[in-house]
């Protein structure tokens, strides 16, 4: 024992020398078996020599350490402390022991200057175990508070002055508990914490107990993610003054709710509205990454869409959440950016049973009740766990481990129930706010606009009682048959109904305007390139979203050029959806009279608009360059010098230079021969024209594939990629006048597309490219469906084109009624029961459909037929039909080619069809960072990796871009260019609206 004390008396010395701040005794050092060592040795002191006698004064370290090492493990009020010191010295401590172990600390600390106690409530309630709680500096008891304290801070650490931290520190606390207020108020000890945990280590902590800190912070699932997201926010946010680029909103707390459906009971959730450009920035980036979560890690997925649409959405689990479990535990691990983690850490709901909720009127909705007052002339439902909850009250349904039973509080055991749960039931006098709602109706105090008259009706009042209404000094009465106004004054009101002996109050709030409202349908416009040949070339598209997965809108899409207008109309799949060339509405419009009208007009506008819900128009030019083409006297190239020479291009051999030669009898390619880039610039060689005669064959004709050199520039009979790239640029771009000119262009494009994509990517890469299926989701399960014979009564026997019609059916049921299903495919699969059974019901819905049409067409017979069918399958058929569909979606084939192999999850996971070529030249940029390891030189540039993925998706856009540079990025880094064609293979099918 002498030499223990002798080492921890040096070790605080120590210490104490090198820090202006206090000293811990819980910064002994030591390691488990010292520690273990040391305990066993106070155990055998104690025995020996009373902790009264004098013994201690001399050896009092190795005691004092024992005990805050219990003060670092103990959790609870105070009570039990010292029974836990007990069984770690196994002797018993009577008063004068525990006095005894105060002193000692006491003595300890004048001598190493050590910590005291804060001059807070608490520890002076309990002066005692206060020192060796207090020494234990963050006791596992704080662990998760002090985590969601950190994750809540919206200043910059880095930043702001002690004075400022603190004060955020406070604000930024959860509902402080008494012991943990202890804590919080010594200044410069949660500074210092805060510093030393988040990377601004200032020395007052020494550098053992940070890491002991920080391994027992990472062992914890909820402090774990409470410290990796103040992390990220402090590492990747700017700080200007102090401040972060993060979003100060309050905690965004759900309500649950319950709804009564055919018999069935689910349980709901739902989100108050964000602010329209919050939610809007918001969504587009949590489906980026496809963010769709397991609230506390035990409920089905649910998309991000469902979370931010404001609307209740079900919530299905099969076991509860543990007590204090984060309602995003692996928010930390999504990648997301740190004003996403900041939003989503603020959103809070709360399922801990028993839950009381209030029936509506129908008897078919029941909302949560908040508070302890209830009033006792409506019915309730109380959600408990099963065999937890009182008896005698009716059951209304199961929910998974949870059961919910009718509580009506005019009868006794209804009352009972009551009061035991810590309900107040009043039957006094009762008032309610008639007209439109609140401002907000999930807040607690309802909030309207200052000034609005709002009517008070009396409930349950009899025909000769009356109500006394105090507001802010006025009184009034109201009668059975009466109503009275209110004009809603500014900030916090309180109403006063009394009558008799009975009085209640009406808090509410009057607020200076109401929020915009979110728009529920909104249409945006994709390409960043607005010309009329972006939209005949089929490279500018628009997306059609909604606040929820709406289905059967309406679309128009009227296009005006020339003094004409054209339009075309037809029904919306469930939002959101991209409309581009190859949609059958846009496709529908663009017909071949429309695109000669159109092609020869110098401008054009696009307008579309879904319902009376939404409109946006865009004016589109001809693309501007210094040269163009013109038609009047015969096919010449002009410019401001005048005329300048151009060469013919054939279509069976693409790649070879403009000349002048025949054009052949198949479509073929006028470009500019010889122009001076230094006067024209980089982009006039590539205004080409494509001219193709009336009629061709649909095939393109046999074209001969040249060398593929892995280098700039070819030798011989080979071709090198700047060669490639330019040939691909010529016909990307090219102007048409007639649809086989644009059939001819593209197919030629996408030839070349494929070889630059070999010489880049790998003949391997290129191979996998060549076979992916189609990639529409839905269209994928269709086919998995009739390949593996899903939905079939083998009982019936129908045709292939009925088979056909009804698995069509049941799709667009399966997508309507199960708008999350592809977030909740594996692996691993988070299909259940239910979910099973509803993709069954969709095909006898769908049987049912079609039984509807023949019995319409007098085909009683096949009808009745049909409406006998019982389809049903096993639900390992099921996960073997989606699991090939949504490996088709993922591009799983490629994705495995990607390199490194660990960035592949997060590349799959990006949804970038929502995303502009520079958000997308963002995200490559910060992966190069990442996988700096894999590649062969430094990570490139943004700016080169925006021209590589720009070459791929908007090849207009890289004109603008110093793509010639980026080729040798192409040439030398194989990662790279799959990561960026991958990503490319992603955008181009979601503009075609393929997933």
């Amino acid at each position: 024992m002498m030499d223990i004390q002798r080492h921890l008396r040096e070790r605080f010395s120590e210490l104490r020398d090198a820090r202006r701040g206090s000293v811990f005794l819980v910064e002994h050092g030591l390691s488990a078996d010292e520690l273990d060592e040391l305990q066993g040795g106070v155990r055998a002191s104690v025995r020996s020599n009373p902790i009264e006698s004098g013994w201690w004064d001399q050896n009092d370290l190795p005691l004092l350490v024992a005990a805050t090492e219990v003060g670092y493990r103990y959790r609870g009020s105070g009570t039990d402390f010292w029974p836990l010191l007990e069984d770690e010295l196994q002797v018993e401590l009577p008063a004068p022991s525990r006095q005894r172990i105060k002193d000692l600390f006491e003595h300890a600390t004048g001598r190493i200057r050590g910590a005291r106690p804060p001059a807070t409530a608490w520890a002076h309630a309990f002066h005692l175990i206060a020192w060796p709680i207090t020494h234990a500096l963050l006791p596992v008891e704080f662990h998760r508070p002090f985590a969601m304290t950190l994750a809540n801070l919206r200043v910059s650490v880095a930043e702001a002055d002690d004075g400022t931290l603190y004060h955020a520190i406070c604000a930024a606390a959860p509902f402080p508990s008494a012991r943990f207020a202890t804590l919080l108020g010594d200044i410069d000890l949660v500074v210092s914490l805060t510093r030393c945990l988040l990377g601004q280590r200032d020395g007052e902590f020494s550098a053992e107990i940070i890491e002991r800190l920080s391994d027992d912070l990472e062992a914890d699932d909820v402090a774990r993610r409470g410290v990796a997201i103040a992390r990220s926010i402090q590492r990747a946010s700017r700080a200007v003054e102090g401040a972060l680029f993060v979003p100060t909103v309050a905690e965004i707390r759900g309500t649950l709710q319950l709804r009564r459906a055919n018999s069935a009971l689910m349980l709901e959730a739902v989100f108050p509205p964000l602010d329209p450009g919050t939610a809007a920035r918001l969504r587009v980036s949590l489906r980026r990454r496809r963010f769709a979560p397991r609230l506390w890690g035990v409920t089905t997925r649910v998309p991000s869409d469902q979370l931010l649409s404001g609307l209740p959405f079900a919530l299905k689990f099969a076991a509860l959440p543990a007590p204090d479990t984060p309602l995003f535990p692996d928010i930390h691990l999504e990648g997301l950016e740190p004003p996403d983690l900041a939003l989503l850490h603020s959103f809070q709901l709360r399922l801990a049973p028993p839950l009381l909720f209030a029936v509506s009127a129908d008897g078919e909705v029941a909302r949560q009740v908040r508070g302890s007052d209830v009033t006792g002339y409506r019915r309730y439902w109380l959600l408990h766990q099963r065999g937890a909850g009182p008896s005698g009250l009716p059951v209304v349904g199961e929910l998974g481990p949870l059961c919910c039973l009718e509580v009506d509080p005019e009868r006794d055991v209804g009352a009972q129930a009551l009061a035991h749960l810590g309900y107040k039931v009043r039957f006094g006098v009762s008032v309610r706010f008639a007209g439109p709602p609140p401002v907000r109706r999930e807040d607690a105090i309802p909030a309207f606009v200052t000034g609005e008259h709002r009517v008070l009706v009396q409930r349950r009042l009899s025909d000769e009682a009356t109500l006394r209404i105090d507001l802010n000094g006025h009184t009034s009465v109201m009668g059975a048959s009466e109503v009275v106004r209110v004009v809603v004054g500014g900030g916090e009101q309180l109403l006063e109904v009394s009558s008799g002996s009975d009085s209640r109050g009406y808090p509410f709030r009057g607020v200076e305007s109401v929020p915009p409202p979110l728009a529920a349908v909104r249409v945006a416009l994709r390409s960043e390139e607005r010309t009329v040949g972006a939209l005949l070339a089929g490279r500018l598209c628009f997306v059609v979203d909604s606040f929820a997965p709406l289905g059967g809108l309406q679309l128009s899409v009227e296009l005006e050029a020339a003094g004409r207008r054209f339009s075309a109309t037809g029904a919306l799949e469930p939002l959101p959806q991209t409309v581009s060339a190859e949609h059958p509405i846009l496709r529908k419009l663009l017909a071949e009279d429309v695109r000669e009208v159109v092609s020869s007009s110098g401008t054009a506008t696009l307008r579309a608009r879904v319902g009376h819900l939404a409109v946006a128009s865009w004016g589109l030019e001809q693309t501007l360059r210094p040269c163009w083409w013109d038609f009047r006297a015969g096919t010449t190239l002009l410019s401001e010098v005048g005329a300048l020479q151009f060469g013919v291009i054939c279509a069976n051999d693409p790649v070879r230079a403009p000349a002048e030669r025949p054009p052949g009898d198949d479509a073929h390619l006028l470009a500019p021969v010889g122009l001076d880039q230094a006067e024209f610039g980089a982009a006039a060689p590539f205004t080409s024209l494509c001219l193709a005669p009336a009629r061709v064959q649909l095939a393109l004709p046999s074209v001969r594939k040249p060398g593929l050199a892995r280098r700039r520039r070819g030798a011989g009979l080979s071709v090198g990629l700047e060669d490639l790239v330019e040939a691909y640029l010529r016909w990307a771009l090219a102007e048409t006048r007639s649809a086989v000119g644009d059939l001819r262009r593209g197919q030629v494009s996408m030839l070349l597309d494929a070889w630059v994509t070999e010489l880049c990517c790998g003949a391997e890469w290129a191979r996998a490219e060549e076979t992916l299926p189609p990639r529409n989701s839905w269209a994928l399960l269709d086919r998995a469906c009739g390949e593996l014979g899903l939905g079939h009564d083998s009982y019936l026997t129908l045709t292939d084109a009925q088979e056909v019609k009804v698995r069509r059916l049941a799709i667009d049921e399966i997508r309507r009624s199960m708008p999350g299903l592809w977030s909740r495919v594996g692996p691993p699969s988070e299909l259940g029961p239910d979910d099973y059974e509803a993709l069954d019901r969709a095909f006898a819905s769908a049987y049912s459909a079609l039984a509807a049409i023949y019995r319409a067409r007098g085909d009683e017979e096949l009808a009745d037929q049909l409406d006998e069918a019982d389809p049903g399958d096993d639900p390992a058929l099921w996960d073997q039909a989606l699991g090939r569909s949504r490996e088709a979606i993922e591009l799983r084939a490629l994705a495995a080619m990607l390199l490194p192999s660990n960035s592949a999850q997060h590349l799959m996971r990006l949804d970038v069809g929502d995303l502009t070529v520079d958000e997308v030249a963002d995200e490559l940029a910060d992966w190069s960072r990442s996988s700096r390891t894999a590649l062969a030189g430094t990570p490139p540039s943004r700016d080169t990796l925006r021209a590589i993925y720009a070459l791929w998706v908007e090849p207009e856009l890289a004109l603008t871009a110093d793509w010639r540079s980026s080729l040798d990025t192409l040439l030398a880094e194989r990662a790279v260019a799959r990561a960026t064609r991958y990503l490319a293979v992603k955008a181009r099918d979601a503009r075609r609206g393929a997933t």
